[in-house]
């Protein structure tokens, strides 16, 4: 066969295109998370296509459709301005209009809807990874076609396209909540999938199973089956459930800024200067009452081995397990907070020294006896196993104030890795050191 050589302009171009699709960031993903987006996003395509040649379009229905497009635009215009929180789930209300298309239109419109959304939220936000939010849009539009499917599977006896009146209305609602929680479900499973393979380490119950995170699905939920219910009496009326979602959008992403500016984006516990007001609080709280509390610093020993042998984003990561490693250690009303680069404090009310001592000694088996395997990234493979140096202080005549507790649990501290690291240790003057055996 002769070979066909390309124009200069043309090759040209066909190499600079090739370059540029090498060079995208998902390229760049470990094998399993990169084909599971991949896949989730073809398999959105392969059923969205069949679904829109099968559909007959007819033009109250493309309407309507468009209708329903025009709000999500208006919403995402409305707020394009304010910042995402990075490091959260987003909830920009898109799904409220989701169910509506579901629930009002035959499901090729709800499996088509997210790419003309998609498309102009890229164009006017323009933040964040393309292929992230291609692959979110493709749970979408797999969990609202899903919803789709199960609302028009219905008997016409108890839901149908009208909701009717009496207690038909009823079971229409009951019926367009159980979809929208249908498609609550495929969408979190499938975005939880990617999050365990990109981080096995995130702490899902934090993202998903908070009760900040429960409360706002369930208003979100709402609005969605009161939009639908709405379009489906008058699709008219539309337009009236506009700005309480704009409203609730901007509350939503207000809340997520108040608690972004409390929160260690690392390890996601309070940073270091809200947890000394709230420990303050505590303080002044045990000194009125005449109560017992403990102040404990947490050092992780050599996390500058791990930073320079990993990189600082497996330090980061090691961090982030510390972090959980605490939290599911301590009690609920235990104050933990990111002290420093690598410290955590901890705040232990109602506590004297001997029974933070057996506290922190399990916790310090507990990390000691935990490997850490770097997951993420070009250093994944690394399993780090690391110890903490523990210093101990609690309230008495000599230390009556949040500052003298830090001096002298940061005494101890020193004492505890002075003397070998892997060890916890009481304010000097208290109860000696206890080695770890390192």
């Amino acid at each position: 066969m002769a070979a066909v050589r390309l124009p200069g302009v043309l090759a040209f171009g066909v190499r600079g295109t090739t370059a540029s699709i090498r060079g995208w960031p998902l390229w760049a993903l470990r094998a399993p998370l990169r084909g599971y987006l991949i896949g989730v996003t073809a398999l959105a395509m392969a059923v969205a296509v069949p679904a829109a040649v099968r559909t007959s379009w007819r033009p109250a229905d493309v309407a309507e459709f468009a209708a329903l497009l025009a709000c999500g635009l208006v919403a995402v215009e409305s707020t394009r301005g304010v910042t995402e929180v990075h490091g959260t789930v987003s909830r920009d209300l898109q799904t409220v209009w989701y169910l509506a298309i579901a629930i009002a239109l035959p499901p090729a419109y709800a499996l088509l809807a997210p790419i003309p959304l998609a498309a102009y939220r890229l164009w006017r936000v323009r933040r964040g990874f393309v292929y992230r939010r291609v692959f979110s849009n493709a749970t979408i539009s797999l969990a609202y076609g899903g919803a789709s499917v199960a609302f028009h599977a219905v008997p016409a006896r108890w839901a149908g396209l009208a909701p009717g009146a009496g207690s038909h209305v009823l079971t229409w609602v009951v019926a367009a909540a159980g979809c929208g929680a249908l498609a609550w479900v495929i969408n979190n499973g499938l975005l939880l999938g990617a999050i365990r393979l990109a981080d096995p380490g995130a702490r899902l119950r934090d993202l998903f199973g908070n009760r900040e995170a429960i409360t706002s699905d369930l208003i979100e939920l709402s609005l969605a089956v009161s939009l639908a219910l709405v379009v489906a009496i008058n699709p008219v009326l539309m337009a009236l459930a506009l700005p309480s979602v704009l409203l609730y959008r901007r509350y939503v992403l207000t809340a997520q800024l108040v608690g972004q500016a409390r929160i260690d984006a690392k390890t996601g516990l309070l940073n270091a200067g809200t947890w000394r007001q709230e420990a303050d609080v505590e303080v002044t709280r045990a000194l009125r009452t005449q109560a017992s509390l403990v102040l404990v610093i947490v050092h992780v020993d050599h996390l500058e081995s791990v930073q320079d042998t990993a990189g600082r984003p497996a330090a980061d990561q090691v961090l982030r397990a510390m972090a959980g490693t605490l939290t599911d250690n301590l009690r609920g009303y235990d104050l933990i907070g990111r002290f420093g680069g690598e410290e955590f404090a901890v705040l232990l009310p109602h506590t004297d020294t001997s029974e933070a001592r057996r506290i922190t000694e399990r916790l310090r088996d507990n990390i000691a006896g935990q490997p850490i395997a770097i997951e993420d990234g070009a250093r994944s493979g690394f399993i780090f196993r690391l110890t903490v140096s523990i210093g101990i202080a609690g309230l008495d005549q000599s230390r009556r104030g949040l500052a003298d507790l830090i001096g002298a649990a940061g005494t101890a501290v020193t004492e505890a890795k002075t003397l070998g690291r892997n060890r916890v240790c009481v304010t000097p003057g208290g109860v000696g050191a206890e080695t770890g055996g390192r």
